[in-house]
Formats: C-alpha cells, sequence, structure tokens
C-alpha cells in the first residue's frame, strides 16, 4: 500500500513537473569555460567517490576563472555527517522534498532559481529532485548525459560506452572548451 501511494505522489510530481516545465522562458546561449562566468553543477552525493571528481572538477572551473557552485542530492532521509560543511557545496536529502518529492530547502530552492551562465548534470542515477532542479533552472545553457527524451538540456553527451562520472567531466571537458571558441579553426 506503501508503495502503490508513493507512486502516485511521485506521477503527480512528474506531471505537475512537465506543465511547470512548459511554463519556464529562459534566453538560451551556448557557452564555453570562456564564456562562462558562472558555473551550476548538480550531482548524486549518494555516491561517496563521486564527491571528490565533484571538487577536482570544481578546482579546474575555478582555474578558469569561472564561480562555481554545486547541489548534491544523497536518496536518504538525512545528509551524511561528510557531506556537510562543505563550502560551495551544498546537499540535500529526502527529508528536504515535499509531499511530491519536490526540494524544498532553502539552498536547493536558491541554486534552482539563479540564473548560471552554465549549468551542468552530473548526476547519473537520474533522481527526480536533480532532475526538477535541472528542468525548472533558468540557466543560460544546460549540459550533462544524454538521456532518450530528455528535452532539458540544451547539450548532451553519450557515454553509454564508458558509464562513469569521471568519463562524463572528461568528454564535458573536452567538447564544451571547444563550443563557440574561435581559437579553434575549423576545416574548411
Amino acid at each position: 500500500m506503501v508503495k502503490i501511494f508513493s507512486k502516485i505522489r511521485a506521477s503527480y510530481g512528474e506531471k505537475y513537473l512537465a506543465k511547470k516545465g512548459k511554463t519556464l522562458v529562459r534566453q538560451k546561449q551556448a557557452h564555453n569555460f570562456d564564456s562562462a562566468r558562472n558555473i551550476g553543477i548538480l550531482f548524486d552525493a549518494g555516491v561517496p567517490n563521486d564527491l571528490h571528481q565533484v571538487k577536482e572538477f570544481i578546482k579546474f572551473l575555478s582555474s578558469q576563472n569561472i564561480s562555481c557552485s554545486a547541489l548534491g542530492f544523497q536518496d536518504e532521509e538525512i545528509i551524511s555527517s561528510d557531506l556537510l560543511f562543505l563550502g560551495n557545496i551544498n546537499v540535500f536529502c529526502q527529508k528536504d522534498l515535499d509531499f511530491f518529492f519536490r526540494p524544498n530547502q532553502e539552498d536547493a530552492l536558491s541554486f534552482m532559481s539563479k540564473k548560471f551562465d552554465m549549468l551542468i548534470d552530473l548526476s547519473l542515477a537520474g533522481h527526480y529532485p536533480l532532475r526538477y532542479i535541472c528542468s525548472l533552472s533558468p540557466a543560460v545553457f544546460k549540459a550533462g548525459k544524454y538521456t532518450d527524451g530528455d528535452k532539458n538540456l540544451d547539450f548532451m553527451i553519450d557515454i553509454h560506452s564508458r558509464p562513469s562520472l569521471e568519463f562524463l567531466i572528461e568528454q564535458i571537458k573536452n567538447y564544451v572548451s571547444i563550443l563557440n571558441n574561435p581559437k579553434i579553426s575549423s576545416p574548411n
């Protein structure tokens, strides 16, 4: 009975997201690491090794003079102590969701409303709260893993040959660097 009730709640949440997503108006523009001044990063905080890779990616972006904010979701009732007090990385969990599994925690709502030059979704599992934030973010350019039927991202990278966060980050670094980059000459 509990699972059925949860499915009904989740179904309502999905319908709400689809409806709300249609009303989102945002200015789209492709950015690279030279043109982006601020980047938001979404990630799955429930995978222990992912946090280290996210921190390394933030160091890379900071070395490019890009301001970064990261938001992770841990699919647990409470946040584990090693995910607290991480500076510019915030984490939310199940207790920070409303009745329909939508984020209602202050850090998550603030992150979702910020107009980043680029939003990079590093989540591989497709947790609804992260999809919700990505879908409703007014970010100018959104990038992440290719998912069939995903209409929320402007730039998707297919990682099915090597489904790992390390490979996704490597590919994002490679491909986003060459987007709209006049320094890269195209063959005639």
